[in-house]
């Protein structure tokens, strides 16, 4: 709307000016070398304008007969970048595609059309390792680092050789060079924390989960957890030099990203008995048992009341299992008390609950223990024990990422690298394999052998085995009628 009134606008004083020269034509004359011409004004004001108007095509002509072989040359050289690209394009395709050689031709195609490294570097690296060249990649790649464009991307390419090639040194290397570039990539962060802890660098590792936390990367809970598991490992690390005071410190650190964190509770309290802290070293388990029992902790807790009868240290364990009534865990721990105290009946009671309350096999050999103890009966040993063949399997340290089993919590599986990834839990079992009949001595001195693998099951964790899954257990034995169990008060 704007523009049609300027329009007209423009217009309307045109036609005000033709008629006003109309109206007032005067007279124009001019001499010059004996020639007059003679014109109204409105005329030369026409021939003026006609004459600039020829100047400017002449001008325009000329100008263009001058920028032609620049112009010439513009598209020529476009005509090159289009063909250059197009190149490239179909490169990538090819690459994508898993064309060795149909990418090497476009690479060097669009190299020599592009004349511009850094667009065609990647191309010719990609396509290098496609067929297999790794050394004319990494040049590639190398190449790429000596231009700041370029710089971060050819970093990329020589950390994935350097992984595949399990240079741990060179590419933990290649990736803090690649953060400095650019600090809150995730692919940067993931990598480099993974590459610290595998080469047990547990101190960048923390800084490194803080990094990550803060690109929200990881979630509070799992940096939390995180951090347990790393200040755990940093406890080991300064138990094993020897340096009690530091081990605690970082068993404490850990505890306090996660208070029921098992492995470091473990640390921490085996270091307090070591250093004669036996009831700070307690207090700690039972803090601990309340939320996440666990078998080791039982066999510390055992160790803080040195001296003691069995029937005492059976009360301590009572006030355990108190903490946590509704764990198997606490029922195994006191039956094991009560049948190092010898009371019988009191072991077998609170292993059939456990049994009853899906008990595993160590809860079957602690009872064959129990009745081989109290009757010496060869056969209902075996018999419990051939119960436990078929029972679930006892609990142990499992990688959730490759499903090995470890006999002791590390951040770091020892089988696939995966950090923080094994659980506490129960592994598949196998099928149960019928005992043979045995005679004579060798039924009593299997009874004996067995006892003794029982009472240690009690103390220290069996050694895990990876079965495979089989068919539903035999159903477990129904708990005997017992007598309700009271918490007892904490013995003093």
């Amino acid at each position: 709307m704007i523009r049609a009134i300027l329009f007209f606008v423009k217009l309307a004083l045109l036609v005000a000016a033709a008629v006003w020269l109309v109206e007032h034509p005067g007279l124009v004359r001019v001499d010059w070398q004996g020639y007059r011409l003679e014109t109204s004004f409105g005329i030369l004001v026409l021939l003026l304008l006609a004459l600039a108007v020829l100047l400017y095509v002449l001008v325009r002509f000329y100008g263009s007969i001058l920028k032609a072989p620049f112009a010439f040359l513009r598209a020529r050289n476009e005509r090159k970048r289009r063909q250059g690209y197009l190149a490239l394009t179909q490169g990538m395709v090819a690459v994508a595609a898993g064309d060795p050689d149909e990418a090497k031709r476009l690479a060097r195609k669009a190299d020599s059309l592009l004349e511009d490294p850094p667009l065609t570097m990647l191309l010719s690296a990609q396509a290098a390792q496609l067929n297999g060249d790794e050394e004319a990649a990494e040049r590639y790649f190398t190449a790429m680092l000596k231009r700041p464009e370029t710089e971060f991307l050819g970093l990329r390419g020589l950390l994935t050789a350097a992984v595949r090639k399990q240079d741990s040194a060179k590419a933990l290397m290649l990736v803090k060079r690649a953060h400095d570039i650019k600090p809150q990539t995730d692919w940067v962060l993931r990598t480099l924390f993974d590459l610290q802890v595998k080469d047990r660098r547990w101190t960048e590792a923390l800084s490194t989960v803080q990094e990550m936390t803060q690109t929200r990367l990881l979630s509070a809970e799992t940096a939390n957890r995180h951090r347990a598991a790393l200040q755990t490992e940093r406890a080991r690390e300064a138990a094993g030099t020897g340096d009690t005071g530091e081990a605690l410190d970082r068993a404490k650190r850990a505890l306090g990203h996660k208070a029921d964190f098992v492995p470091a509770a473990l640390e921490k309290a085996r270091l307090l008995i070591e250093a004669g802290k036996h009831k700070r070293a307690a207090k700690l388990i039972e803090s601990v048992w309340a939320v996440r029992p666990h078998p080791d902790l039982a066999a510390l807790y055992e160790r803080c009341w040195p001296g003691e009868g069995a029937l005492q240290r059976m009360r301590r364990f009572q006030y355990l299992a108190s903490l946590n009534p509704d764990a198997v865990d606490s029922k195994i721990a006191v039956a094991g008390a009560a049948l190092d105290a010898q009371l019988w009946g009191e072991a077998r009671g609170h292993l059939d609950k456990a049994m009853a309350a899906g008990a595993s096999a160590r809860a079957y050999r602690l009872m064959a223990a129990v009745v081989e103890s109290e009757y010496g009966d060869v056969v209902k040993t075996r018999d419990w024990l051939t119960k436990a063949a078929s029972a679930p399997a006892d609990p142990a340290w499992i990688c959730g990422n490759c499903g090995a089993q470890a006999e002791r919590w590390h951040a770091v599986c020892g089988h696939c690298g995966a950090f923080d990834s094994q659980d506490w839990r129960t592994p598949p079992r196998a099928e149960p394999v019928a005992l043979p009949a045995v005679e004579g001595t060798a039924v009593k001195s299997g009874a004996v052998e067995s006892r003794a693998e029982a009472e240690q099951s009690q103390r220290a964790p069996q050694q895990p085995v990876i079965l495979p899954p089989a068919a539903s257990p035999a159903a477990p034995p129904a708990a005997s009628k017992a007598a309700p169990e009271v918490t007892p008060p904490r013995p003093d």
